[in-house]
């Protein structure tokens, strides 16, 4: 990390504060004045009160003690307050750092997300905002509190400097050696804290990884059934177990820089008490109440220094924490078009869909894809088959703008997918994908995915993808909630349920390229026939993409794309390609064989 990145994270923090609320510069600072006053108060009450005692001036003492009794007053109410208004805007600032949070991850590239190095960045981001509650104050919140004590830390140092150097300007010289020589220790540490990261970062993903595997009721099944309780476990200890050593040998590191600056601590102050002693009995330079001051003042003053070393580093190495959330908003910023003032829907074209030499792989790994060119004529339907792994889906998260190629282009609508917004082209597709999340809401809403649905086109797209029957089961139809475990009432649909919703939601959605990734893999085979047979009502009107591992489905589609090892090897009409006696011809055999047979035993 370069020495750029505390700076950088402090210019980009501050805006944040600006931005959510400029109170909190105002009640960060009203503490300043009384933390520097109030050392002041403690040094010269005891030497006010030992002179007016050595004197025996008890309206002396009376004035002394009332007087500080009203600032102590008044420090303490601005201070309790300021503390209060900082703690509730401090953490509405960090929830909304949380939320800014969320956003990125929502709307950043998917490929970055699924990379391991993303996922790291994605792992120290969010540990800026960690906090078991509001009294424990993460990296967004500490840095104002920071600032404000560094620079009350300046402030004391400032005004305690002149007042010692009337003693002896040679403890001014011991001090900042010693308060030098703290700071060292301190920087190191935060150096190897910042080398110490890249290590246990990977390792907290990893157990947090193997915490929610753990405790998803969804794994449940498999972890009882299949005994892999133990293996759990064991990698669970074993992860612990190199995390545990990372966190003993910082630890260690850290008490003995601990030991170091007690002992250094203990030197001076037995210096202290020396030259202060001598002073005293030897020189006869002061008298009590001024031996008194002076310890204070030298005192204070060690710790304003101690105070400013903590408090540089702290700030230091929490705005490299800070630097982490920074980096990862950078890069998951949405992708900007090349041409932002076009905000105009993708045009409609003859030839909508081109990919020409498109090759894709992830970050540090082989290609997926290899130099794959089609095109797609508007309102054609298209199946896009092949072996599992083939590269089927990696294809239509490139179709839908998620990836985008590492070589070649892709066009929808005569338009590079590289110069459109994520928002345009998502205008643009519908799409079921494999995996499918619900809301924590009701059914409507789920399906619609707005508060104002158009009730034509709700009722269409229920009855098209056949979950209307579904609906009609529901104890309360449409209003029925979901997700049982994060909505009050809410219901778990099955698989094939789920697969229905999805598909009614992506008919709902109306856009001018309908994908289809798998749509019926939780099908049983009652519902996937009705499904087929309604294929060509559900695609009227659209550009249609059938992604399928099961070649049944490719009779319904005006041409097939068959996919091996990331490569389009064929392409035509099932009947062609039949004809043709290749790779597509021969795995169609094996699964029509095995459909045969399986009607035969049964019959």
């Amino acid at each position: 990390m370069s020495t750029e990145s505390p700076l950088r994270a402090f210019s980009y923090l501050l805006g944040r504060y600006r931005r959510a609320d400029k109170g909190l510069f105002v009640w960060a600072a009203v503490p300043l004045p009384f933390r520097v006053l109030d050392r002041l108060a403690d040094v010269y009450l005891l030497a006010l009160l030992v002179g007016a005692a050595e004197r025996k001036d008890a309206r002396g003492l009376l004035f002394v003690l009332g007087g500080f009794a009203l600032y102590r007053l008044l420090s303490g109410v601005c201070t309790a307050y300021a503390e209060k208004q900082l703690a509730v805007r401090g953490w509405r600032f960090r929830m909304r750092c949380v939320s800014r949070f969320c956003e990125s991850c929502m709307t950043a590239d998917l490929c970055l997300l699924e990379s391991p190095d993303g996922q790291d960045l994605a792992q120290r981001a969010s540990n800026t905002m960690a906090g078991a509650d509001y009294r424990v104050k993460p990296p967004v919140e500490s840095v104002l509190p920071l600032c404000v004590s560094l620079l009350g830390s300046v402030c004391g140092l400032t005004v305690y400097s002149g007042l010692l150097a009337v003693a002896n300007p040679l403890l001014l010289v011991l001090l900042a050696a010693v308060s030098g020589v703290n700071y060292a220790l301190q920087r190191a540490m935060v150096r190897y804290d910042q080398k110490d990261k890249l290590r246990y970062i990977p390792l907290d993903r990893r157990l947090w990884y193997l915490i929610r595997e753990l405790r998803e009721p969804e794994r449940a099944k498999e972890i009882r059934l299949y005994g892999m309780t133990g293996w759990l476990k064991r990698r669970f200890d074993e992860t612990l177990g190199a995390r545990m050593k990372l966190h003993v040998r910082r630890s260690r590191l850290q008490f003995a820089c601990v030991v170091a600056v007690n002992l250094l601590d203990a030197c001076f102050t037995a210096f202290v008490y020396f030259f202060l002693i001598r002073q005293v009995l030897v020189v006869g330079a002061m008298d009590v109440s001024a031996f008194l001051l002076y310890f204070g003042l030298i005192t204070g003053f060690n710790g304003w220094l101690l105070s400013f070393a903590d408090g540089l580093e702290g700030l230091h190495g929490t705005l490299l924490q800070i630097e982490d959330l920074r980096a990862f908003e950078a890069q998951t910023a949405p992708r900007a078009p090349e041409n932002p003032s076009d905000t105009e829907r993708l045009p409609d074209a003859d030839d909508e869909i081109v990919f020409e030499n498109v090759s894709f792989g992830y970050a540090g790994g082989a290609d997926v894809l290899h130099g794959v060119s089609f095109r797609v004529k508007k309102g054609e339907k298209i199946a896009v088959v092949g072996r599992n792994g083939a590269g089927k889906s990696t294809l239509v998260k490139l179709l839908c703008g998620l990836y985008l190629p590492r070589e070649g282009r892709i066009l929808v609508g005569g338009r590079d997918t590289r110069t459109v917004s994520q928002k345009e082209l998502a205008l643009h597709f519908a799409a079921v994908f494999q995996e499918i999340r619900l809301l924590p809401t009701t059914v409507g809403r789920n399906i619609t995915l707005t508060a104002d649905p158009d009730p034509a086109r709700f009722a269409e797209a229920l009855s098209l993808s056949g979950f209307a029957e579904v609906v009609d089961r529901l104890p309360d139809g449409v209003e029925t909630m979901l997700v049982k475990d994060a909505a009050d009432g809410g219901i778990d649909l099955s698989g094939g349920q789920v697969q229905k919703l999805a598909l009614a939601r992506a008919l709902y959605r109306g856009g001018d390229v309908l994908v289809l990734d798998e749509p019926t893999a939780a099908l049983d085979p009652l519902a996937e026939r009705e499904l087929y047979l309604r294929y060509g009502e559900l695609t009227a009107g659209k550009t249609a993409l059938f992604i399928s591992h099961r070649l049944s489905s490719t009779r319904f589609c005006d041409r097939v794309l068959y996919f091996e090892k990331g490569r389009l090897t064929e392409c035509g009409t099932h009947e062609s390609l039949l004809a043709a006696g290749g790779a597509y011809a021969n795995l169609y055999e094996v699964q029509s064989r095995a459909y045969r047979t399986e009607q035969e035993g049964t019959a």
